[in-house]
């Protein structure tokens, strides 16, 4: 009402961060952190968590959405890796598109649908322009190729030795007119003071005017005194605030924000409605990736007596963990009341899929601070009480909330809680269910474990779908979206990486498994030459020999024998698709590969093909790798 009482009468644009539907909007259907997403192999689910987070969104007033990350999450220590895709350049370009679909659609007539400000363009850490064209730069392509309205540009960069914002050749060459982005640059007060944090500035004055002039940063958490200063000096010229001027004028009028400058009211109705929630809870479902499965522990059964163990599994605000309710998540004084009544946790999803009380024990309190020596003993005790009358155990493992963890190992009261409950109950079956944004090391627990399931973060809807999969009303089919590293030194290893480097993680990026056993054979290519012009068609057949019907992710993968001067990849994958099988039958599965697909860029940014022979792998580094050769000419 303020910005149009008057002065130029220009409606004000509210941004909302939307990382996982419009999780800081009370009731709003929450769906899993977009790693969780990444999982699923199903960028169907992307549109879904986009569509509703921009209905939810227009219902509280918000027409900008800030979301989805389009950067890579290369380094595993970032907690915030869990606002984007994974490792993968293909899954998150493939994730991104959908999402920026599903939340614009045709946003400049559709008043339910808001626009997506992708973060944050573009690279992580010290990145080179070979590396930057090739692996960092594909998922923000895709991100314009969807129409993206908006970009939010990345902090701490430097490409080759210079601050990415004061790159003049990344912030308008490259995304404006090689990606041809003609959308809003939303930064902030990091954006235009990158160059002093990274020491290519003198004060914070040089850094602005290198943001403003050598970038197309439009918005700016900055002083509008600073700003006038440098215009009324010179320092900055004025076509430079007209330019910026125009593009965020043509995003409020494109919004509709002349007409209808507040909350559609209309739409409160449908916050958290329950078909959201639904597909919510699909989406988990279809996230969950079973790492290990000795022995058929899983999945559990209703005769069964299943011990329940740890905070992760009676609590919602676990399940939740951050970007919900506030940033870092709820407070401790919150708790799980902030969720009561709007989701389950997994002690309340076993109970649904039983119909029975499970038995639970809250095992060790994570925070150390609020219990001694002698009451861990006690409840220790009270828990082998519990186990030795049980026939198996579930233990929830992951984040801490609100703790500082920059590593990733899980903290030392998780990890000690279960070797002592394995050596206590060696007999007994251990479920290990992990919690978290990020893999987790988990040491000798990956051994001590007969099975093991990464969760991520599902979400407050996520303790229903959980105990479905766990006890088999639906077989697991997430894959995971990065690298799972063994030890800490390995948390920057991808399956893209130099075959001359080590890669022996804990687990490969796409591993995961499901209770049904699957066998694929007859891997084909119709021809044995990939040429410019004249692609290759593979085929295989995928066997459920299951007696459960699977959704199962086939991933398509190359591998060059070697590049004239350059290293190749371990493994590049180049598509994807999940298929469901029923159980006992079998499937031809086909994908189409391009020679130009396989163009790489030289340190001169030429992208090239070289000609040599190339691997096909299917499923690689998994039980059910398979692979055939062609030759790549030209």
């Amino acid at each position: 009402q303020a910005a149009l009482a008057g002065g130029s009468r220009v409606p004000a644009l509210w941004a909302l961060d939307a990382p996982r539907g419009c999780s800081y909007v009370k009731r709003a259907a929450q769906f899993p952190a977009a790693i969780g997403l990444a999982a699923t192999m199903q960028p169907q689910f992307a549109y879904a968590a986009g569509r509703i987070a921009a209905k939810d969104a227009r219902a509280a007033g918000y027409a900008l959405a800030v979301t989805p990350r389009a950067d890579l999450g290369l380094d595993k220590r970032q907690v915030e890796g869990a606002l984007g895709f994974g490792e993968d350049p293909h899954v998150a370009g493939a994730m991104v598109r959908h999402i920026v679909r599903g939340m614009q659609g045709d946003y400049k007539t559709d008043r339910q649908r808001v626009a997506a400000c992708v973060g944050r363009f573009v690279g992580a850490g010290s990145v080179s322009e070979g590396a930057l064209h090739e692996y960092h730069v594909p998922p923000f392509a895709a991100a314009v190729g969807a129409g993206a309205a908006a970009l939010r540009p990345q902090e701490h960069v430097a490409l080759n030795g210079q601050a990415l914002g004061a790159a003049a050749f990344v912030q308008r060459t490259l995304l404006r007119d090689t990606l041809g982005f003609r959308g809003v640059m939303l930064g902030d007060a990091r954006a235009t003071s990158q160059a002093l944090l990274l020491r290519s500035a003198a004060n914070a004055t040089d850094a602005l005017v290198l943001a403003l002039n050598n970038t197309s940063v439009d918005i700016v958490a900055q002083p509008s005194d600073a700003v006038r200063a440098l215009l009324d000096s010179g320092a900055v010229p004025e076509d430079r605030l007209t330019e910026s001027a125009a593009r965020i004028v043509q995003l409020k009028k494109d919004l509709g924000l002349f007409d209808r400058p507040f909350a559609d009211t209309s739409l409160a109705g449908t916050v958290g409605a329950l078909q959201d929630v639904e597909a919510a809870r699909s989406a988990v479902r279809e996230s969950l990736t079973l790492l290990k499965n000795r022995a058929h522990a899983l999945p559990l059964h209703a005769h069964e007596r299943v011990l329940l163990v740890g905070a992760h599994l009676n609590s919602t605000a676990m399940l939740a963990g951050p970007w919900s309710v506030h940033p870092q998540g709820v407070t401790r004084a919150e708790g799980d009341f902030v969720y009561e009544g709007l989701g389950h946790s997994v002690v309340q999803g076993v109970r649904q899929v039983t119909g029975a009380e499970p038995l639970f024990h809250p095992g060790w309190a994570l925070d150390a601070s609020v219990a001694t020596a002698a009451d861990d003993e006690r409840a220790f005790d009270a828990l082998v009480k519990l186990a030795r009358r049980s026939d198996k155990i579930v233990v929830g493992l992951g984040d801490v909330p609100r703790a500082a963890e920059p590593d990733l190992a899980l903290d030392t009261r998780q990890q000690t809680l279960v070797r002592r409950l394995a050596a206590a109950v060696p007999d007994k079956p251990l479920v290990a269910l992990v919690v978290s944004g990020r893999p987790r090391i988990l040491n000798d627990i990956a051994d001590l474990a007969s099975a093991v399931v990464h969760a991520y973060l599902p979400g407050v809807h996520g303790g229903l779908p959980i105990a479905q999969v766990l006890y088999g009303h639906a077989s697991p089919s997430g894959r995971l979206p990065f690298t799972y590293p063994r030890h800490e030194y390995q948390a920057t290893s991808t399956v893209w990486q130099s075959q001359s480097l080590e890669y022996a993680p804990q687990w490969p990026f796409g591993f995961g498994l499901g209770y049904a056993p699957m066998r694929y054979s007859n891997l084909t290519v119709d021809l044995d030459q990939l040429r410019v012009g004249s692609p290759v068609t593979v085929r295989m057949t995928v066997e459920n020999l299951g007696t459960v019907d699977q959704l199962e992710p086939v991933m398509l993968y190359t591998t060059q024998s070697f590049r004239a001067g350059y290293e190749p990849e371990l493994f590049r994958l180049r598509k994807f698709d999940k298929v469901e099988i029923k159980a006992g039958t079998a499937m031809q599965v086909a994908f189409t590969l391009k020679a130009e697909e396989l163009a790489y860029y030289t340190r001169d940014l030429v992208r090239v093909i070289d000609p040599s022979p190339v691997n096909i792998t299917v499923n690689a580094l998994t039980p059910n790798e398979r692979s055939i050769s062609v030759n790549l000419t030209i």
